[in-house]
């Protein structure tokens, strides 16, 4: 679908190194820290901005020098990018009047997507009296009412509540199903849980790609493990990464033999309902841990082993 060669992009201080990138139809995760160089690979694609060096495919045909509008790709800016004197009918009509289709076809597209996207009973309203969550509905309308080729969402959940955070990714997830979507996260939870692609972008450089479940069972270095929210503990002159929910805690008292497991103690707790998050302090350095019983406390000694982990390089 679409393919970066050699793309370069000097941005103010910023800059992209020589990215390649061969993406099919699935939904993809431009996933990594803020100021990784992912706003800027989604507006070369949109053709927002120009690269300094290397081309851009989409099915095979250079579209490096076409103009955003002829692109007919679909683009939701961080700041959803709404036109605050209008009226949400207004907002999404706007590209099909550019496009200069009929007041009939144009009022059929606009009750269909907003039937779609549950915000037909928004259309008189102005932007600035919606919800969060309710203008980045909008903002997706206004774009794919237009039938883009593809949809680019840059961090569409970035500013939104739990609650609507979890309403736009089940909306996306729908959406996702009818087109291929390019969508910015800085959150692994909404990449694991969105995408099918993940690429792992930091500091204007590609760290890995492929596809989510081996991407994050398998993080590439100590630096992609940590950002996935793995546990980075040295044992026995190994570095390992651990995700919280694989390792095993069990309450230590003095008649306990131990070999494998590490001791610690737990210095922290946030209690969840039906789980806890543990803080335990192994030597000079803290783990977390997810644990499902009623029978620990904070200053309790305990003794640590991992059910699952990953050897890091």
């Amino acid at each position: 679908m679409i393919e970066l060669k050699n793309i370069s992009k000097i941005w103010k201080e910023f800059q992209l190194k020589n990215i390649n990138l061969k993406l099919n139809n699935e939904y993809t995760i431009l996933l990594g820290p803020s100021g990784a160089g992912k706003s800027i690979i989604l507006k070369c694609i949109a053709g927002i901005l120009k690269p300094n060096s290397g081309r851009i495919y989409y099915n095979e045909e250079d579209i490096t020098d076409i103009p955003p509008e002829k692109r007919n790709f679909g683009y939701v800016p961080q700041n959803y990018g709404l036109f605050p004197h209008m009226t949400v009918y207004k907002n999404i009509e706007y590209g099909l009047k550019l496009k200069k289709l009929g007041k009939l076809e144009r009022e059929k597209r606009i009750n269909e997507i907003s039937e779609f996207l549950n915000i037909d009973k928004l259309l008189s309203r102005n932007p600035t009296t919606l919800s969060g969550g309710e203008q980045q509905r909008v903002a997706i309308a206004r774009a794919l009412i237009l039938n883009p080729k593809i949809l680019l969402l840059d961090e569409p959940t970035s500013a939104l509540d739990i609650h609507n955070k979890e309403n736009i990714i089940n909306e996306l997830k729908k959406i996702g199903e009818l087109l291929p979507i390019i969508h910015i996260t800085h959150d692994f939870l909404e990449a694991k849980m969105l995408g099918k692609n993940i690429v792992f972008i930091s500091n204007g450089e590609i760290i890995d790609y492929g596809d989510k479940n081996y991407i994050f069972n398998n993080p590439k270095n100590e630096k992609v493990a940590k950002f996935f929210g793995y546990n980075i503990i040295k044992y026995n002159g190994r570095l390992y990464g651990v995700e919280p929910h694989n390792i095993i805690v069990k309450k230590y008292n003095s008649n306990d033999k131990y070999e494998d497991e590490l001791r610690g103690e737990i210095v922290g707790m946030y209690d969840f309902g039906h789980y806890k998050t543990l803080t335990i302090l192994l030597d000079d350095f803290t783990i977390k841990s997810i644990y499902y019983k009623d029978d620990l406390n904070i200053g309790d000694k305990v003794l640590i082993s991992f059910k699952k982990y990953v050897i890091l390089k």
